[in-house]
C-alpha cells in the first residue's frame, strides 16, 4: 500500500490513496503536499502492511472490542448498546507540538480552578465587573446551594477535558470544556490497550508516549483528597448500567481498583457517607463521580432524581467527604465563559492564555446581540446549557425560514444563546471500506490535578466525523474512534499503574466492601442464566419429539407442551382453551422469542444480560466475550425462527445452550470463590432445584397413559440431562421410581435436586461464617428443612399412582413442600442480603414499588429488585443532559 502526497511525489504506484481535501488543514500532508515530519515512520509502516492487512487488523480491532464488552449506549436506542468504534489509523502528534499545547491545557486548567473557587467564593471577577452577574447566575448549572463548599487543598477542580480542533492555519483552539464529571479518558485507555495488541510493532518503533504515568496520577489525587489518617475508602460513582458510558465506568473502576457504586448503594448517616456493604456500613471518604450536578442528592437539587445520595451536598459541605470534581463543577462548561476567559487570565494569571477558545459572543450582551444579527449567516448558534436531542446550528445550513425562527427564538430568550466563529477542524486520514478517506477530527484531552498544578495525558480521545464535513461529531451517531500517538523522541521506561508503590495498596477492594446490590445482580445473574438453560432445553426435547421418527401418543405432546408454559411461566400459553395444538410452533417460537413476554427465554437472556452489565467490573473477558455471543446468538435466532430459516429448530438452540453451558464452567473454573461467586452460585443452584421440581411435577405427577406409566420419564431425563446416565445405570429399563432416585435423590448427579441443596447449604453456611454468625439463618433452614423432607421420602411411594385420583400424590406433596422452603429460601436470602440496597426515597417517589417494573422482573423476585430495576431504567432519561463524552457541537 502506498501513500500518496497531493503532489504525487510519490515513487511508488499506489492500489490505496488517500486525498486530503485542500480546502481543510490536513494533519499527515501540508499544502504544498510534503509529508510532515512526524508522519514519516507511521506512514512507511502503513504502506508495509498494504490495504488487506490494514483491513485485518481493523477487523481483529473490532472483534477485541466486542470481546471486552466496550460498548457506548445511544439513548435513542436505550436497550441497545453498540459496540465502540476504532479506527486502525492513530492520530498522530509530534512531541516538540504536543509540549506547548501541553503547557496551554495545564495553564487553562489552572485557570479553571481559579474560577471555579472564586464563582462559589468571594465572586472578584463579578465584583470587578469581568463576567456580568447575569451570565452566572442565569444559568442553571449555577448551584446556589454550592456557594462555600471547598475541598481540602488549593485545587478544586480534580479533572478537567478540553475538545480541541486544529483551524485552517494550524492553531489548536478549544471548541469545550468538561469539568463536571469529564468522560472518555476510559475510552482512551482502552483505544490504547487494542491498538498495542492489533499493531504491537508499529507501536513499540514509533516510542509513543505512554498512558500508565496519567492514571497514577488519578490515584494519588484522589488518595490525597482523604482528609483520614486510614487508608481512604474512594468509590466510583456511576448512574447505572443505561449510561451512555457506562463501560467506561465499569472499566475505570477495575482498572483504578475501586468499587464501582450507584446511589442507592450510599447512605448519609451521623454526618457521613456510608457504602451499604454485605457485613454493614463503610465510611467512604472520597467520591469520583459520574452523575450530573442536579441528580447527585435529591434533598438540595432535584427531588425526582434516584441516581443520587440524600443529604450528600451537607456532608461535602461539612468536609467529611471529597466529591470530584465538586458539586457545582457544572457553570465552567457553560460556552458564554468562553468570552470572559481571556480578561480572567489576566485577571488571575496577569497574562493572555496560550491556548484560545472559538470566538464567541453571548446574546445575553447588547453590543453581542447586534454582532450576531448582521453577521447572523456567518455563525454558529449554540444555546449556553446542553441538553438533550439539541445540538448547536450552523445557521448557513438552515433554509430561510429556520433561519428566521432561530432569531425569533434568540431574541425572546437572549441570555440562553451564544454564537460563536464556524471554524473549519482539520482532517485525517480513516479507513472505511478497505479505502483511506478525509474526515474531521476533534480531540478530547485530559488533565487531573497534581501537586500544585496538572498533569495532562499525553493524548487524549479524538474522534472522527462519519462525512467528510460532518458538522455533529458524536458517539450517539457511532463516531469513529481514533488512538492519540503523541510521537517521543527516545524510548519510555515502562510504568503500569498495576505495579506502582504504596499508592496502589489502598485500591485492595475485599468482599466486605461489595455493595449489596452488586451480589443481588451476580445473584440474579445465576438465577436467570439456570431458567434460561432449563427453558431452552425443555423446548429443545420438544421439537425433537415432534421431529423425532418415533412419535408419542397424542396426550403426551400435550403433557409436553403444557410443560413448556409451567416451566416457563408464560401462562396462559397451552393452558389457554384456545390453544392449538395441532399447530404449536407459532407458541413455542413466541416462547423462545418474545421479548416482551415475561418468562420467555428471550426475556430470560436479555434479563440474565441485564444483570451482567450491572457486574461488568468484576466478570473476566472470557465471561464478557460469552455474553456478547448470547447477545448476538439470540438476535440471529429471532431472525431465523421467524423467518423460517431453521427446518430444525431444535439445532438452532444448540449453540445458545452451549454458551450458557460455557458460561457455566468459566463461573466455575476461573472465578474466585469469594463472597461475589457465592452469590451467583446460590442464585443458580437454587433456580436448578425449581425448574427441575417444576419439570417434575409437569411430566411425572399425573400419568399421561394408564398402560406406560413411564412414558414421560424419557423427555424428562433429556430436558434434564440424564438420558445417558440412566440407560446406563438402568440397562435402559424405564421406571419412574428409578428415574426419581436420579434425578431426586443421587448427591453425585450434579442435576439433582439432593446435589442442588448440598450446594446451597454448604455456600449458604460458609457466608454465615465469613460474616462470624455461627447460628443458621433463616435461609439456611429453609434448605435444610428442604433436604430434610427430600432424604425422608420413601422413594418407591414416589412412583405409586393413587388409584382413586390417578396421580402420584406422594410425589406431589413432595415437590410441594420442596417448593414452599426453597421459596421461603429466596425470600430469605433476600430479607437479609438484599432488601436493604433502597435506602431512603424522596417522599415525591414514596409510591415507586407500587407501579408495575417496566422490565420483567423475576417470578420469585423481591419487591425491592423490581424497584431497582426501575431506578435504572429511569437513569436513561435522567443522565441524558449535560453527562455526555460526545462533541454536542463543532465550530
Amino acid at each position: 500500500m502506498s501513500l500518496v502526497s497531493p503532489a504525487g511525489n510519490s515513487a511508488e504506484k499506489v492500489d490505496l490513496m488517500y486525498k486530503p481535501r485542500h480546502s481543510h488543514y490536513d494533519e499527515v500532508y501540508t499544502a504544498d503536499g510534503e509529508l510532515r515530519a512526524h508522519w514519516q515512520y507511521p506512514i512507511e509502516a502503513l504502506q508495509a502492511l498494504g490495504v488487506d492487512g490494514l483491513s485485518e487488523r481493523q477487523h481483529k480491532a473490532r472483534r477485541i472490542l466486542r470481546d471486552d464488552g466496550a460498548t457506548y449506549n445511544a439513548y435513542s436506542k436505550p436497550k441497545i448498546s453498540q459496540i465502540w468504534n476504532l479506527d486502525p489509523l492513530p492520530f498522530v502528534l509530534a512531541s516538540e507540538e504536543w509540549e506547548s499545547v501541553e503547557n496551554a491545557l495545564r495553564e487553562r486548567a489552572e485557570l479553571l480552578n481559579l474560577l471555579l473557587d472564586d464563582i462559589y467564593g468571594e465572586r472578584l471577577l463579578i465584583r470587578h465587573k469581568i463576567i456580568p452577574p447575569a451570565a452566572l447566575f442565569s444559568h442553571p448549572d449555577f448551584m446556589r446551594a454550592c456557594d462555600g463548599v471547598k475541598l481540602p487543598g488549593d485545587q478544586q477542580l480534580i479533572f478537567h477535558a478540553a475538545d480541541l480542533v486544529r483551524s485552517g492555519s494550524g492553531d489548536w483552539m478549544v471548541i469545550g470544556d468538561r469539568a463536571q464529571s469529564p468522560s472518555g479518558s476510559g475510552y482512551a485507555l482502552e483505544n490504547r490497550t487494542v491498538l498495542t495488541r492489533v499493531m504491537p510493532s508499529l507501536f513499540r518503533d514509533a516510542h509513543v508516549h505512554r498512558l500508565s504515568l496519567f492514571f497514577r496520577n488519578i490515584r494519588h489525587a484522589l488518595a490525597t483528597l482523604s482528609t483520614t489518617t486510614d487508608l481512604p475508602r474512594i468509590v466510583f460513582l456511576t448512574p447505572g448500567a443505561f449510561n451512555e458510558a457506562y463501560f467506561e465506568h465499569a472499566y475505570l473502576a477495575n482498572y483504578l481498583g475501586y468499587p464501582l457504586v450507584q446511589g442507592s448503594d450510599l447512605s448519609v448517616r451521623d454526618g457521613n457517607v456510608w457504602l451499604k456493604a454485605l457485613d454493614g456500613l463503610r465510611k467512604v471518604d472520597v467520591i469520583i463521580r459520574r452523575v450530573d450536578d442536579d441528580f447527585c442528592d435529591p434533598v438540595a437539587f432535584r427531588n425526582d432524581s434516584n441516581l443520587g445520595v440524600p443529604g450528600l451536598l451537607e456532608v461535602a459541605r461539612a468536609g467529611r467527604v471529597a466529591i470530584a470534581n465538586p458539586l457545582g463543577s457544572g457553570i465552567l462548561e457553560s460556552p458564554v465563559l468562553a468570552k470572559y476567559l481571556p480578561a480572567a487570565a489576566k485577571f488571575f494569571l496577569g497574562r493572555d492564555l496560550r491556548l484560545n477558545s472559538v470566538p464567541t459572543w453571548w446574546c445575553g450582551e447588547k453590543d453581542d446581540l447586534a454582532y450576531v444579527k448582521a453577521n447572523f449567516n456567518k455563525l454558529l448558534i449554540r444555546r449556553t446549557s446542553r441538553s438533550a436531542g439539541q445540538h448547536s446550528l450552523f445557521v448557513s445550513s438552515l433554509t430561510a425560514e429556520k433561519q428566521k425562527s432561530l432569531m425569533a427564538e434568540i431574541l425572546a430568550n437572549p441570555m440562553d444563546f451564544v454564537a460563536q466563529e464556524a471554524v473549519q477542524p482539520s482532517q485525517a486520514p480513516v479507513l472505511t471500506n478497505d479505502q483511506l478517506v478525509s474526515r474531521p477530527v476533534v480531540m478530547r484531552s485530559f488533565s487531573v490535578a497534581t501537586g500544585s498544578s496538572y498533569s495532562v495525558m499525553p493524548g487524549g480521545l479524538t474522534r472522527v466525523g462519519s462525512k467528510p464535513d460532518s458538522l455533529h461529531i458524536t458517539s450517539q451517531t457511532g463516531a469513529l474512534s481514533k488512538d492519540t500517538w503523541i510521537l517521543a523522541s527516545e524510548p519510555e521506561s515502562l510504568l503500569s499503574l498495576r505495579n506502582t508503590d504504596d499508592i496502589m495498596r489502598d485500591a485492595q477492594i475485599h468482599d466486605t466492601d461489595l455493595p449489596s446490590r452488586v451480589v443481588e445482580n451476580l445473584y440474579w445473574f445465576g438465577r436467570y442464566a439456570e431458567r434460561a438453560e432449563s427453558g431452552l432445553r425443555l423446548l429443545r426435547t420438544v421439537f425433537e419429539q415432534l421431529n423425532g421418527i418415533e412419535p408419542l401418543p397424542p396426550e403426551s405432546y400435550i403433557c409436553l407442551f403444557k410443560a413448556v408454559t409451567d416451566v416457563t411461566a408464560t401462562k396462559p400459553g397451552f393452558f389457554s382453551p384456545s390453544a392449538d395444538f395441532s399447530a404449536p410452533e407459532t407458541e413455542l417460537l413466541d416462547v423462545i422469542t418474545n421479548t416482551n413476554r415475561s418468562g420467555s427465554i428471550a426475556a430470560s437472556l436479555h434479563a440474565m444480560l441485564h444483570s451482567s452489565d450491572g457486574v461488568k467490573e468484576l466478570l473476566s473477558s472470557d465471561m464478557h466475550r460469552l455474553s456478547t455471543d448470547i447477545r448476538d446468538g439470540l438476535d440471529q435466532l429471532s431472525v431465523a425462527l421467524r423467518d423460517g430459516l431453521h427446518s430444525a429448530p431444535e439445532e438452532a438452540l444448540d449453540p445458545i445452550v452451549t454458551t450458557l453451558l460455557a458460561l457455566s464452567g468459566l463461573s466455575q473454573e476461573s472465578m474466585v470463590r469469594s463472597r461475589a461467586w457465592r452469590f451467583m452460585e446460590i442464585g443458580r443452584r437454587l433456580e436448578r432445584s425449581l425448574q427441575t421440581i417444576k419439570l417434575l411435577r409437569a411430566l411425572l405427577v399425573d400419568p399421561v397413559s394408564p398402560n406406560d406409566p413411564s412414558l414421560m420419564l424419557r423427555p424428562t431425563l433429556s430436558s434434564l440431562e440424564s438420558m445417558i446416565t440412566y440407560r446406563r445405570r438402568y440397562q435402559g429399563k424405564f421406571d419412574v421410581a428409578n428415574g426419581l432416585e436420579l434425578l431426586l435423590m443421587d448427591k453425585h448427579n450434579p442435576r439433582s435436586v439432593l446435589f442442588q441443596l448440598e450446594s446451597l447449604r454448604e455456600n449458604l453456611d460458609l457466608l454465615s461464617n465469613e460474616s462470624h454468625k455461627h447460628s443458621l439463618g433463616e435461609e439456611s433452614r429453609c434448605v435444610l428443612k428442604a433436604s430434610n423432607a427430600l432424604l425422608l421420602a420413601e422413594l418407591d411411594s414416589l412412583a405409586i399412582i393413587d388409584s382413586e385420583t390417578d396421580r402420584r400424590e406422594g410425589l406431589d406433596a413432595l415437590l410441594d413442600n420442596l417448593v414452599e422452603s426453597l421459596e421461603s429460601a429466596s425470600v430469605a436470602v433476600s430479607n437479609r442480603y438484599f432488601d436493604h440496597t433502597g435506602g431512603p426515597q424522596p417522599l415525591a417517589f414514596s409510591n415507586l414499588a407500587d407501579k408495575e417494573p417496566a422490565i420483567d422482573s423475576p417470578a420469585h423476585a423481591s419487591r425491592q429488585s423490581q424497584v431497582q430495576l426501575q431506578r435504572q431504567q429511569q437513569s436513561v432519561v435522567e443522565t441524558t443532559p449535560r453527562n455526555s463524552s460526545a462533541t454536542d457541537i463543532l465550530p
